[in-house]
């Protein structure tokens, strides 16, 4: 695919970060009418597809890192959606971890393919927007604090995967709050950096509803001890 392409195809992240800003917005409604912190499967259902929107984007902007991590997480969503399921629907442990496999492996191949022409396999592709430049490349240095931001945001998803897994639940607590908020804060500081608008805007906007979130936990533990 040429550069003009995937100039012209740039916007279609926006539709990612979309969903994924209105699943917490939906969330938080949610969570205000009841004075609660809760997720349902609609907050799920909302991740699932922005994360199939942001594969598809990260792979013709060629940012790996991203596309590795929203091919995990979209397995994730899915996963949550099973585990709220009757236990008779739900997938065996060894079976979920055969989709974690099959959904990196995927990502990883689609990278490679892209390389074959020019035999050049790109980690993460500076953004054009509108034909023009939006920055300079970034340094390896700015790269490596990008994916551990990036890494850092996406592992609240993964912790709180294995704690639905042991408990056989989809399950939210107060640590995926907290690291949703670390790792926004790093991933806006690199994404703003890297003048990358599409991944800027999800993790920037968010802090609003972890913020309030975990206002609403500590409000229920308070409310618990009286």
């Amino acid at each position: 695919m040429t550069s003009e392409w995937r100039d012209l195809l740039y916007p279609i992240g926006f539709i990612a970060n979309l969903c994924f800003f209105l699943r917490f917005i939906y969330q938080w409604g949610s969570s205000e009418l009841k004075q609660k912190s809760i997720v349902d499967k609609t907050f799920w259902k909302i991740s699932l597809f922005g994360n199939s929107v942001m594969i598809i984007h990260t792979m013709i902007q060629l940012q790996f890192a991203v596309c590795l991590i929203q091919s995990i997480n979209g397995v994730i969503s899915w996963r949550n959606l099973n585990l709220m399921d009757e236990p008779r629907k739900q997938w065996p442990f060894h079976s979920v971890v055969k989709l974690f496999v099959a959904a990196s492996t995927l990502a990883a191949a689609s990278f490679y393919l892209q390389s074959l022409p020019d035999g050049n396999f790109v980690l993460a592709r500076t953004p054009q927007f509108l034909g023009k430049m939006a920055a300079s490349p970034l340094s390896l240095g700015w790269h490596a604090v990008g994916i551990l931001g990036t890494a850092l945001f996406a592992s609240r998803f993964w912790i709180q995967w294995w704690r639905s897994e042991k408990k056989q639940q989809s399950v939210i607590g107060r640590t995926f709050w907290w690291i949703s908020l670390a790792g926004a804060a790093i991933s806006s500081i690199y994404f703003i950096t890297m003048a990358d608008i599409v991944n800027f805007i999800g993790p920037t906007f968010g802090m609003i509803p972890y913020i309030r979130n975990l206002i609403l936990i500590n409000k229920q533990k308070a409310e618990a001890r009286l």
